[in-house]
């Protein structure tokens, strides 16, 4: 009981991958957000956890760039906190099992930004969640999590924020594109 079923093996049809990779251009600019249920992946770096028991740990074993071709359209990436909340988050470790999986914060921001300016009729989504490094019971604080999300956020280049669109309530693809 509580265990994690792996499932190896598991292939789509090919067909999925043609149509898959741009569906979102599909989407008119006139459709809620809200209203869409996008395909998603938790931990979705954690593709490259390698330490013990990896099997356990991730919840991703394709990359990526293949998530992206199949359709995938949100991002969810753990990471803790800086310990000063006047820091950035985006030199953060992405995290799997609170053990880095080699990128940060801002690499992922990156490959996102990449694909948006390669494809700029799709729209992603990246979920960042704080996941404290350590023993669960000490130095949990999201209220520091959030201020260096901030930081981060307003430290973004001109270039990076043009292709960023902060959700709110009642947004329309149009309005993300």
């Amino acid at each position: 009981k509580g265990k994690k079923t792996v499932i190896n093996g598991l292939a789509l049809p090919g067909i999925v991958e043609i149509y898959a990779s741009n569906w979102m251009s599909q989407v008119p600019d006139d459709v809620l957000i809200n209203k869409l249920s996008l395909p998603g992946t938790g931990g979705s770096f954690s593709y490259n956890y390698s330490r013990t028991n990896p099997n356990w740990y991730r919840s991703q074993v394709i990359d990526f760039e293949s998530q992206w071709k199949l359709g995938i359209r949100a991002f969810e990436v753990p990471s803790d906190r800086p310990s000063d909340s006047s820091s950035s988050l985006g030199g953060q470790n992405v995290t799997c099992n609170k053990t880095s999986v080699g990128l940060t914060v801002n690499d992922v921001l990156n490959l996102l930004v990449a694909k948006i300016k390669a494809n700029p009729k799709e729209t992603a989504v990246l979920v960042l969640t704080y996941q404290p490094a350590g023993s669960w019971g000490n130095g949990r604080n999201a209220s520091n999590y959030a201020s260096s999300l901030k930081v981060w956020y307003s430290s973004l280049s001109e270039d990076v924020r043009g292709v960023l669109t902060l959700y709110k309530p009642g947004m329309t693809v149009g309005e993300a594109r």
